[in-house]
């Protein structure tokens, strides 16, 4: 004896009636697998070429300008080559500012680059990292063998900063560091 589900016969008719919406969704999965899943996948790899050549942005070399001042009180003078540091040259209480040499030099990521300062110095600097929108560099100030000064510095790209440094003459030499990534 066998026993008749009385649900059996409604549970074909539902399903007869939902024969659309499983063909639907099989239609619909399709769709996903050989549509959006292709288009999901080449976003995906666009935006990691992106992240890629933002890498590579890093990996180009940093332009870097040394100034030498020397900041005396001898007189009132002011170099008019230094017009764009006179706001930070002013906290530093001189009377008188003249830069005595300007360098310029390409340095590539995580490489030594010498300065030679007046005074039998050497100012090496070294890249470090580009992280947004500023830059850290390494700065040694040699007097021969001996470090004067071994430090990080983080600044803005395109932006410089000054550092104090050792007595030259009747004065002070000051070092403005620029650094710009390329």
């Amino acid at each position: 004896m066998t026993t008749r589900d009385p649900f059996r016969k409604q549970t074909l008719v539902n399903l007869y009636h939902r024969a659309p919406a499983l063909s639907e969704a099989r239609a619909c999965q399709r769709f996903w697998h050989r549509v959006l899943f292709p288009i999901g996948i080449g976003l995906w790899l666009f935006f990691l070429a992106a992240d890629v050549g933002a890498a590579e942005k890093v990996l180009k070399d940093v332009q870097l300008r040394i100034g030498t001042i020397l900041a005396s009180n001898e007189s009132d003078n002011f170099d008019p080559r230094l017009s764009k540091l006179r706001g930070q040259l002013e906290v530093i209480k001189y009377r008188s500012y003249r830069l005595i040499r300007e360098e310029a030099r390409k340095a590539p990521w995580r490489r030594d680059v010498v300065f030679e300062i007046p005074g039998g110095r050497f100012l090496v600097v070294t890249p470090e990292e580009s992280r947004n929108n500023r830059l850290s560099l390494k700065v040694r100030l040699l007097q021969g063998e001996k470090p004067l000064l071994d430090t990080r510095v983080r600044l803005r790209d395109r932006g410089n900063f000054l550092l104090g440094g050792p007595a030259h003459e009747d004065g002070v030499l000051i070092l403005s560091i620029s650094a710009t990534a390329q």
